[in-house]
Parts: C-alpha cells; sequence; structure tokens
C-alpha cells in the first residue's frame, strides 16, 4: 500500500524535525521518499523544494513523479511559484521529468529551475539565488 502524507512545518517540530513543509511516500509502512519545501518571502513570495529524492533501491519506479504531483498541486493551490535547487543538473535523466512537468530552467543559474512563475515577474530577480534554509 503506497500513501503521501503531508506534514506541516508546525507537525515537523513537533516530532523534532526541521520546520518544513514535507511530502513522505510511505510504501508498506516504510518512508522510501519524500518532499522538504520551505517558504520564502523574498526575492518574492516562492517555495523552495529543498530535497526531492526516493531512496535507491526504489528509483526508476515512478515514485518521485508521484512526490512531485503532490508538490506542484500544492505549490499551485497556493498560489506562489515553486523552485528547485541543486535538484537536477541539465543532462542529468531527471532533466527530462521536470521539463516535461513544466518546471523551467532558469539562464545562468545552473540548477535552479523554477513552477508555476508569475508571467509579469523577470527570472533575472533570481540571479545569484543560492538554496537556503
Amino acid at each position: 500500500m503506497e500513501s503521501i502524507e503531508y506534514s506541516s512545518p508546525k507537525q515537523a517540530a513537533e516530532s523534532g524535525e526541521m520546520p518544513q513543509h514535507r511530502f513522505d511516500l510511505v510504501v508498506n509502512g516504510e518512508k522510501i521518499g519524500a518532499a522538504e519545501i520551505d517558504y520564502f518571502s523574498k526575492p518574492i513570495p516562492l517555495y523552495q523544494v529543498s530535497d526531492l529524492y526516493v531512496d535507491f533501491e526504489h528509483k526508476g519506479k515512478g515514485h518521485a513523479s508521484q512526490i512531485l504531483s503532490q508538490v506542484e498541486e500544492w505549490i499551485i493551490s497556493r498560489g506562489k511559484p515553486g523552485v528547485l535547487v541543486d535538484a537536477v543538473m541539465e543532462g542529468d535523466a531527471a532533466s527530462g521529468m521536470y521539463a516535461r512537468r513544466g518546471w523551467v530552467s532558469v539562464p545562468n543559474t545552473p540548477g535552479l529551475h523554477v513552477f508555476n512563475w508569475p508571467a509579469d515577474v523577470s527570472l533575472s530577480i533570481l540571479d545569484g539565488y543560492a538554496m537556503r534554509y
């Protein structure tokens, strides 16, 4: 049995984890992957996908796509853009998955991708953007 379980930053902190939004993929009672998301108000209000992973022995089965679907729906429902930092480099096997799903590579910023980016905001405001906690 598979499920994706959401935890708020408050719930994560109460369990001794970093206070982040989390989407944990649980298969047969075992967490095999997750996405961790932080909110930042600058340079514009956005959600940074700080980590998206699937345990090595479970890769190649569509699990990352499952998690990412939940993350994307969640980002859209909040009306904010998402930023993915250092998770995928051009030419990586996963880069095609992100591109097909609407994640856009930010020019001149290797490893930085955006999703649900506002049309009236230039990507240039992300020049020099680095992963933050």
